[in-house]
Parts: structure tokens; sequence; C-alpha cells
């Protein structure tokens, strides 16, 4: 039998992360932990806490805590805590410490969420680090491995390569310590057969390959990009063996990792150096922290492909010492659970039990009150799992439908952004306008990564949204022409392919890597939208209404970060940043700045469609976004994409539908506007609410109270 033949829908909370609660407190915990319907618990044994000299291992606590958790029928997961090394390591390994780009030392400290010091831990390519870091997890595992409570290993908690720089910055990004440097000359051989090949591709005349240089300044592009991705495959090895280890040691259990989801903010792929869809490969289940937005649900149901994918840290009760709780009633808890078991999560474990006592955490994140009493969120929590349970083995088989709408997220093309940036800001504004749209547009949607697009991962999807794509490989442009050929709907913003991931410059053709040829259609001029300029009569001659002259009042006659387009219909999309001219014979005009010149287009290619923006939109959308809506909606429509259940209806509402072998079997409804409104669906049959007890016929209008989520069983 392997782990993950029968896993279970979980639902519990994190508990300990020595030292707090105090001894205390764990028997009254863990037993009204069981009174409130718990199936679940999560203990922390971390590095220092429970290796305090080379030879010793200290793990009675937690012991203790086990016995606890069997006795009152709780399920646990041991998350293995790395970031707060041990101090003999130090000691022993000086040269162990991270080095920032400026040359400073990361030194061991403390910080509020690692009160125990030694954060954040040893460089990762550190050779005997990384044989103490094995030598503690493998200890760990052969002391729990036979304890009957124990279900699953959780062995890194939110991978980030080092917590000081988690906000991008180029001096403070790490690691260019020796044995980082020499790590990756390793990993340039292996992605560049000789030393010509490098110096081609990123444009040096090097001899020999001790002289090459660490990457320091990310203007340089491709070297960055190699530098940082070098960084990244650094991180799923760490990854790999802390799964193989654990899996070696206590086969019969489950394995995984969790991630804050990575969608550019707080966590990146420059600074944080995690991809969760190499990391999601690797595990047996996929889990992250999350709160109930769309976007974190989907990075990491899209990584996961298919596997079973859990909230193990819910920060829905979040709080510090200068902000304490909010007050959560059941309500509050089904917007934030209810949307994510449409998505397809299959568990959720709070952030956490008692509250925090020690540091700026405190005194928050508690389901109950500092003093272990019940606050207003704790029954709240009972009321949903008393209704949820009973339907656990449901709702574990029954998932959502294909996605059939692709939005493209690559790890190159992000870490590229910051380098011509320093941020990500634009490239998540566009990122975000696609998730929002296509969200409360009811579509069923995932991310595609910059590798699977290299794959062909493409099947089921009719359109795919291409934001920002300006870096991109030859690899995904081949897969790109191959699938709008076949049928599918392009949606790609400005400069695709601009610059050649494969071979290091900048395409002399936009779209790059040979997509204009492909599509028949170019980027014939382009400019900055800072440096768009129009006389006062030439930018009202021809306007088509009156919403399309205030447009173009308040963009005025000199340039800014966004500019009215006027679309074919006569209504405004603002377009963001990037202004090209766009041309190509039997192309269709969606969209217009100056009278006559196309800057949105679509065209026919193959048995596909393309539909191809000289700007950005989604970036523009975060002005207005009911131009982006229309044009989207209308690219969608050649491609077939529809809502689930035909849904209609105004504002902000959301529908997903989980099917089982037999058929839909539960439906989700979010209502996130204040007023009540009405939505129909295209389907038949009845289903009653498991919150409201609401009995809906689903092809009679169905009225939704403002500001709710409800669950559906048909």
């Amino acid at each position: 039998m392997t782990p993950t033949t029968h896993l279970p829908f979980i639902f519990g909370a994190q508990y300990y992360r020595a030292p707090t609660p105090e001894s205390e407190c764990w028997a009254g915990d863990l037993r009204r932990m069981r009174e409130l319907g718990f199936n679940s618990v999560k203990l922390w044994v971390q590095w220092r806490w429970a290796h305090r000299l080379n030879d010793r291992f200290v793990f009675d606590d937690v012991d203790q805590l086990m016995a606890l958790a069997h006795e009152n029928h709780l399920q646990v997961t041991i998350n293995t805590i790395f970031d707060v090394a041990p101090p003999w390591l130090f000691e022993r390994y000086p040269d162990a410490k991270q080095i920032m780009n400026n040359g400073q030392v990361v030194e061991p400290y403390t910080v509020a969420h690692r009160q125990l010091g030694g954060h954040p831990g040893p460089c990762y390519n550190h050779p005997a680090a990384r044989l103490e870091r094995q030598k503690f997890l493998a200890a760990t595992v052969e002391h729990f491995a036979p304890h009957p409570a124990l279900a699953m290993w959780d062995v890194w908690n939110e991978p980030e390569i080092c917590f000081p720089q988690r906000s991008a910055s180029t001096p403070t990004l790490v690691c260019y310590c020796a044995h980082c440097r020499a790590a990756f000359l390793d990993w340039l051989q292996a992605k560049y057969p000789t030393l010509d090949d490098l110096n081609r591709a990123w444009g040096r005349c090097y001899e020999d390959w001790p002289q090459v240089e660490m990457p320091r300044d990310p203007h340089t592009i491709l070297d960055f990009v190699d530098w940082r991705e070098f960084h990244i495959d650094t991180m799923t090895n760490e990854a790999a063996w802390r799964l193989a280890l654990t899996r070696q040691g206590d086969p019969q259990r489950v394995h995984y990792l969790h991630v804050v989801p990575n969608t550019l903010s707080p966590f990146n792929p420059v600074s944080c150096a995690a991809d969760d869809f190499a990391l999601a490969d690797l595990c047996d289940v996929f889990a992250a922290t999350m709160n109930g937005a769309p976007d974190w649900a989907t990075q990491v149901l899209s990584a996961a492909r298919g596997k079973v994918c859990y909230n193990v840290e819910s920060h829905v009760n979040y709080g510090m010492t200068h902000i304490h709780q909010r007050i959560l009633g059941l309500s509050d808890l089904l917007k934030d659970f209810l949307p994510q078991i449409g998505l397809g999560i299959k568990g959720f474990l709070f952030w956490q039990y008692r509250p925090e006592t020690l540091g700026f955490e405190s005194p928050a994140w508690g389901l109950v009150a500092p003093d272990g009493s019940d606050r207003p969120v704790t029954p709240a929590i009972a009321s949903f799992w008393r209704t949820i349970s009973p339907l656990s083995e449901a709702l574990l088989a029954a998932n959502p439908p294909p996605a059939e709408v692709g939005i493209w997220k690559s790890r190159k093309n992000e870490i590229f952004h910051f380098a011509i940036h320093g941020n990500f800001q634009a490239l998540s504004e566009s990122l975000e306008a696609y998730i929002q749209a296509c969200y409360w547009r009811s579509y069923r949607f995932r991310y595609v990564s910059g590798e699977g697009l290299a794959r062909g991962e493409l099947d089921g999807l009719k359109l795919l949204i291409l934001p920002s794509p300006y870096y991109l490989t030859e690899a995904e442009a081949r897969q790109l022409q191959a699938w709008v050929e076949a049928g599918g709907v392009l949606f790609s913003e400005a400069h695709l392919g601009g610059y050649n991931a494969t071979n290091g410059r900048h395409s002399r053709l936009l779209p790059g890597c040979g997509l204009a040829e492909a599509f028949g259609l170019r980027e014939l001029d382009s400019t900055s939208s800072y440096h768009l300029k129009l006389e006062v009569a030439e930018a009202f001659q021809g306007a088509a209404s009156e919403d399309v002259k205030k447009a173009l009042a308040e963009f005025g006659t000199s340039g800014g970060q966004y500019y009215p387009i006027r679309l074919a219909s006569g209504n405004v999309l603002w377009g963001a940043a990037r202004y090209a001219i766009l041309g190509g014979q039997d192309c269709a005009v969606e969209g217009t700045f100056e009278a006559g010149v196309p800057c949105l287009v679509s065209k026919k290619v193959g048995q596909g469609m393309v539909f191809y923006c000289g700007t950005n939109v989604g970036q523009g959308g975060r002005k207005d976004a009911s131009g982006l809506h229309e044009l989207l909606a209308k690219a969608a429509a050649a491609g077939g994409v529809s809502p689930t259940l035909g849904i209609s209806a105004a504002g902000q509402v959301r529908m997903d539908v989980l099917r089982d072998s037999q058929g839909p079997r539960f439906i989700m409804l979010l209502n996130r506007a204040k007023e009540p409104c009405t939505v129909r669906l295209q389907a038949s049959g009845t289903a009653r609410g498991l919150f409201s007890g609401q009995s809906i016929a689903l092809d009679q209008p169905i009225h939704l109270p403002g500001d709710s989520a409800e669950l559906y069983m048909i």
C-alpha cells in the first residue's frame, strides 16, 4: 500500500512551536481539540531545540505531545524546522554562513517567528552543513516513525533561501559564498556544454571556467537569470533529499512540504528562490500557507497537477501585538474556506491553536483565548466542521472539472522583470488582473509554468493568456505555435518573446523567437506609454461615445502610465506602460490609440486564433477593468470558453462545481458584494445548502445574500 492510497480530509491546527505553549497547557488543549471535532494536529521538531549538541537529541517534549495526541485520537503531522541552526554548527563550520551580494555575512539571529535564534540557518550549498541537517532529520525520523499517532511528515515550512531579503533587493541577495560559487560553476557546465557556449550566450570572452564571475548586476540579464535559476535548483535539490530521507526511514507515512504560494508578493523566485511546480513534483501531497484569495489556491493546485492539496497554515485568524485578531464568526469561515474547497483544497490546519505569547506575534493567531477559554471563533469552527465532516469522504472524491483557461507564469520571465524593473509590481498587476477577471467570470483556469509550456502541457486548454511575456525560450515559442495552429486561442500582451532566453539576445523582430513569422503579425514600432503625445483635436477626432471623450480628456495630451484605447465596440480599454503599433496581413483591428493605427489586433492562425495586444492591458485594468473584461470575453468566446454551468450574474459572484464519478455533486456559490443578487444557471435538478438549509432548483433564479458563501449538495 502506498502512503496516498487513502488520504483524509484533514481538519485541525498547528500546536507546538517550542517553547510555547508551555507543558501545563498541553493536556487540556489537546482534549479540547478532540471536543471541537479535530482529526489532525501539527507539531514542530526544531533543529536547534532538538539537536542541542552534535551528539545529543532531545525529543522528550514532542514525545509527551505525541502520547496526548494518540490519547485524543488526533493524527499528527511532524513539521521539521531547519532554519534555526544550533550554535555548535557555526562554531564547527564558521564558513557555513550565507553571504549577501554586498559582502555582508548573515550572522545567526533571532526573529519574531524564530524565537530560538540560529535564523536563517546555513548556506544550502555548504557540504558539511548539509550532512548535519541530514543527521538531524534521520534521527528525527528514526525516533518518531514507530509512533501510532504519526500520519504525515512535513519536511519544510515555507521554503525560502534566506528571510532577510524576502522583499527582493539586489544588495541583499544570497548566497555569494565560495561553496555557492563552486556549485554554480558545476551548474553552468551542465547547462552549457562548452565554455564557448557560455561566452556566446552571456556575451563574454572567458578563457577558462574559473574566470567566470558571479552575477551581481541584474541588468546583464541572462547571467543573472541563470544565477537565480541555480539557486532555485539548489532549493529543489534540498527538498528532494529531505523527502527521500523521510521516505527511506518511514515509507508508510505521507511525505510533503508546504509553501507560501509563489505569487510574486512576498514570495518570489529572485529572493526566495522557490519554484512551487518543481517542489510539488517531489511530494506525495502538496500543501501551503493560504487564505481564501483565488491566486494562492490556484498557484498551489496548478503546481500539484492533480495531487491532493491541503491548506496547512490557514491565516484567516491572523494578528500581531499591535493589531489583535479579528472577532470571527461562522460566516467569516465560510467566505474563506468554501471558495478554497470549491477550487479543490481538501483540508485545513489553522495557524495556530493557542495564541502565541512570545514576541511580536503575541497574543494572536489563536483559536482560543490566551487562557485557553473559547473565543467567538471557537464554536464557529466546531459548527463548520460538524457540518462538513459527515461529507468529508464525498468531498475527497469530488473534484473541479478540468481548466479551460491557462495563465502563463514563468519563473524565468519573473526573474527577467525584476532584472529590468527592480521589482515585480508591473508583472504582478497584470497577473492579478487576469486572475480576478477569470475568477469572477467563473471560468475554470490554472497556471501554466514556463517549463510546463516548453513541454507542451496544455491539454484541455482552450484559451492561454500571456501576461507581459517579454522573456521567452525558443522551446516555449515552438509549443505556442503548434498549440495555436491546432486550434488554441492565444491572448498575449506586448513584446511577446522580446528577449530570447535561449540565445541571450533581444529579438530583432517582435513577437520574437520566430513567432512574428509564424503568426504573420509584427510590432512595427514601439515606445513607452510615458512618451505618448496627441494633439487635443486629434485625440477627440472620431470619438465614438461620451465615455471615450471623457477618457481621452483624462489622459490629456501627454503620456503617463495609463492611456485609453478605443475598442471596436466604441468602449474604452486602458493600456499601460508599453505601446506598440501592430501590422500584418488579415489582422482584425480590435483597438486603436491613434486614429486608424492598430495597437490591439486579432488574427486566425491555422485552426486557432491570436489576440495580440501592443500594451499591457492587464496592468491597465487596475485603472478600469471593464475594457479588459470585454476583450478577454471576446477571446474566450472565440475559444469556446464558458462560465461554469453557464452562470450569469452581475458583480463579484463566483461559482465552482465539484464532480465525482457520477457527475456534479457540490456547488459553491460566493457573493463578495455587499448587496444580494440573483444568479441563473444552465442546469437542472435541486440542491441543498449545507449551512443555510436552503433548497434551490438549479433551473430557476437563485437568490444569494450579500457578502455570503454557501456549499450546496446536489
